[in-house]
């Protein structure tokens, strides 16, 4: 039995050839050369640094949606006696003994141990002594820009969206409980399932989003509003999806919505009526194609 919580995705774990280690937030470009060669991942929760700094970090990717990318998925309870344990002890009391890969595969600036004192090289030099092949992923960049969650996690929540989609390299999932809203959607002829999602998952920039909904393994076209609906005077951050067609009580049920492009900002309208207007060409532009 392990000595330290560390969970596995499936019921039993397999003989692990290539072991892939990080936090993976995003499961972005970068991350994805890595999973290529990695047949499984080892990551943290909650975020180091949570634990470090005391702050609750946002993430791309929560701790519930890192499954959906990888389907075999060690996850570590990162505790202060984790991060406060030696480099070498994190290899050894952990890589090694609860684990025991043939290969580890890791980003060219991938830090573990006390104070981020195990490094690259030091990882090569235990792997040789251990008999474990080091695989070293070196930066990723596309279209010249080195790709980092940092740098996505802006664009997605500040800057621009649809780059950041580009830099993850495919659509943004957010996992949420379906919730009872206003009703203000199904008064004006657009009826909408609000969803309430983790306190730590990163929102996207306010506006309009063409997606994807998946309801009990089925996959539905869908429109994304994100926002506090200023033309109703409205404070509250709302996560409305607009289903074509679609009747049936989710109420209370975990969704999964995939943002694939932020087709406008949100803004306030002058009367419903414009509002009404608006929403039509949306629609036509998020189930036309």
């Amino acid at each position: 039995m392990s000595k330290f919580n560390l969970r596995f995705s499936k019921d039993k774990i397999p003989n692990i050839n290539c072991l892939g280690l990080g936090v993976f937030d995003g499961i972005h470009l970068g991350h994805q050369q890595l999973l290529n060669q990695a047949d499984a991942l080892l990551t943290f929760e909650p975020h180091p640094i949570s634990i470090l700094k005391n702050i609750n970090v946002q993430r791309l990717t929560t701790a519930k949606e890192l499954p959906f990318y990888i389907p075999q998925l060690f996850t570590l309870e990162f505790t202060k006696n984790i991060s406060e344990m030696s480099a070498e002890d994190f290899l050894n009391k952990i890589i090694l003994s609860e684990i025991n890969p043939k290969k580890i595969v890791v980003g060219y600036d991938y830090h573990y141990g006390h104070k981020r004192e195990g490094n690259i090289d030091t990882l090569k030099l235990w792997g040789k002594q251990n008999n474990i092949e080091i695989i070293e992923i070196e930066p990723f960049l596309y279209k010249e820009q080195l790709v980092k969650s940092r740098i996505i996690r802006t664009a997605i929540t500040e800057t621009n969206f649809n780059q950041g989609i580009e830099w993850l390299g495919h659509s943004y999932l957010i996992k949420g409980i379906v919730i009872e809203g206003e009703g203000r959607g199904k008064k004006i002829g657009f009826p909408t399932a609000n969803i309430k999602v983790e306190a730590n998952k990163c929102i996207p920039q306010y506006g309009v989003y063409k997606g994807k909904t998946s309801i009990k393994g089925k996959t539905y076209k869908a429109m994304i509003y994100i926002g506090n609906k200023p033309t109703f005077n409205s404070n509250f951050t709302a996560i409305e999806i607009h289903i074509l067609n679609f009747n049936t009580s989710i109420y209370n049920q975990e969704i999964d919505v995939f943002l694939e492009e932020k087709i406008r900002n949100h803004k306030k309208f002058e009367s419903t009526d414009q509002l009404i207007q608006q929403i039509e060409k949306d629609i036509n532009y998020c189930y036309g194609s």
